[in-house]
């Protein structure tokens, strides 16, 4: 397992948005909102599939920038 503070910035995000992406070998839980953007923390099975899931929140519209903020293995 690998987790990961992800911070999601971008126009107009929505948290529900964000909540509903299937990410198929990982789970996402919201840790907050703050004026850059939006916090998750993944976990996933693997570090691809922690990729997966950067690409995957990538191509949201109106997302701008998904920053890994720090990763436990």
């Amino acid at each position: 397992m690998i987790s990961s503070l992800v911070l999601i910035e971008g126009e107009n995000l929505s948290e529900e948005t964000l909540r509903s992406i299937s990410l198929m070998n990982a789970k996402q839980l919201l840790v907050g909102t703050s004026g850059f953007g939006v916090v998750l923390q993944v976990t996933a099975n693997s570090p691809t599939d922690l990729g997966n899931v950067l690409i995957r929140f990538a191509e949201v519209p109106g997302v701008t920038k998904v920053l890994p903020i720090a990763l436990k293995n």
